[in-house]
């Protein structure tokens, strides 16, 4: 993922974009000054034991107190940009600086973005590095070994040690951003629970939010935005199965002019899938997506509209029946959901994702029982759903939590998605879920 959103942008006006060269190149003729959360240097460390600890130092400061962006291969004076000298920037140069830092901080900076520019003219200028540093919800980082051991912070454009007051306070509020994190992620699904009618069957809920605040510059995504962030996560989410088995495209049968028309409301965009109902007495029948501007996303699709009129071996009226894979895709849709909307507006660094089993309260005492219509062995799909072999029944299913860098690939995001789902299906006594490995 490139680097979307810096000091640089924000000096310089520009919604976020990927890092370029030619923004660089702006900025050292504006004579841009460093600062908190924007670093120049001039070359990269060389290979000396010393120099590696103060680029790990470098790292864990910015990590510790907002984030920010350190370019190499850049000249400056009195804390000014003045000139491009330029550093090698091959694929080794870059691995040697992870490695630095991978093998100095603790915890590990997660989210960290190491990016060569390069200046794509006929006759191009000297390249660069760019070391992304997202704000991290893991600090304080600790740099050191043995008892040698230490917390950098930033200070305006100084890096300075935490004293035993500064990183107890750290330690505090490490925790007490957890604490909220937690209840953000709940309030998100309590936001939307009056909207969905539960007493229609069972509901998959999935919330989501970026950990690190939006930038500064960004303003309101507007109606594009939400139908190409609904557009790009169905693909995403179909790259998330790949071509293993047959993926249940859930948020795919949204009426179209759902996703293409959303409403407005309070600082998100909500689709919902009776997009054309005037009733003020109707409740959501079974789809509703919000995409908050803040970078958070609340998601519910109730399991009962599809599978509706379906045939249940030996079924039963005194319990609630779980179709488990089709919560397993719930679940991929939203974070591919919640992965797009994060990017698409300039987001970084981890988003926390929160998925859970809703029902009415009248219903909650019925034991819910997961069935399936695929026949044994991943084999052709059935007009009779049974229950899946070996599972028990549950009463009050357990929400479930996992976190995710912004800018994992394919392979991180599937690992996530299939934290979450084994999570819920192993619930059920099933060992494990639809994923792809």
């Amino acid at each position: 993922m490139p680097i979307m959103w810096s000091r640089i942008h924000a000096e310089l006006g520009i919604s976020p974009v990927p890092l370029t060269h030619e923004l660089v190149m702006r900025a050292i003729e504006a004579g841009m000054a460093e600062s908190e959360d924007l670093d120049w240097k001039q070359a990269l460390p060389p290979d000396v034991d010393k120099k590696r600890w103060e680029f790990a130092k470098d790292v864990a400061a910015m990590a510790n107190t907002r984030g920010g962006l350190i370019v190499y291969g850049v000249r400056e004076d009195n804390e000014r940009a003045v000139e491009l000298t330029g550093v090698p920037n091959a694929e080794r140069d870059r691995q040697a600086l992870r490695s630095y830092a991978n093998g100095r901080v603790r915890p590990l900076v997660d989210g960290l973005l190491i990016e060569a520019l390069d200046d794509p003219g006929e006759n191009p200028r000297p390249g660069l590095i760019a070391v992304f540093v997202p704000p991290s919800p893991d600090a304080p980082h600790v740099i050191g070994e043995k008892n040698a051991l230490g917390v950098p912070y930033r200070y305006g454009t100084d890096t300075n040690w935490m004293s035993e007051n500064q990183l107890e306070r750290a330690y505090r509020d490490r925790f007490t951003r957890r604490a909220d994190d937690r209840a953000a992620l709940t309030a998100l699904i309590d936001g939307i629970t009056p909207e969905i009618d539960l007493e229609n069957g069972v509901w998959v809920t999935v919330s989501a939010r970026p950990v690190a605040p939006l930038p500064l510059l960004h303003t309101r995504p507007d109606r594009d935005h939400a139908t190409a962030t609904m557009r790009d996560a169905d693909q995403l989410a179909s790259d998330l199965f790949g071509h293993v088995q047959e993926r249940l495209r859930i948020l795919y049968h949204l009426p179209d002019n759902a996703v293409n028309n959303p409403r407005t409301g309070l600082r998100r965009w909500v689709i919902r899938s009776n997009h054309f109902s005037s009733n003020p007495q109707e409740l959501i029948d079974w789809g509703l997506v919000e995409l908050h501007h803040d970078g958070s996303i609340a998601v519910a699709i109730g399991l009962a509209g599809f599978t509706h009129g379906a045939e249940i071996a030996r079924g039963d009226d005194d319990v609630s029946y779980v179709p488990y894979r089709l919560v397993d895709a719930v679940i991929a849709d939203a974070v591919a959901v919640a992965a797009v909307h994060v990017r698409r507006l300039g987001g970084v660094g981890t988003i926390l994702v929160r998925a859970a089993l809703l029902r009415a309260e009248t219903t909650s005492r019925l034991p819910l029982v997961a069935i399936d219509n695929r026949l044994g062995g991943g084999g052709a799909l059935s007009s009779l759903y049974h229950q899946v072999q070996g599972s028990r029944a549950v009463r009050r299913p357990v929400p479930v939590e996992a976190a995710f860098p912004a800018d994992d690939d394919i392979t991180a995001l599937r690992g996530a998605v299939r934290q979450l789902a084994d999570d819920l299906d192993q619930q059920f006594g099933i060992p494990g879920s639809t994923i792809p490995a």
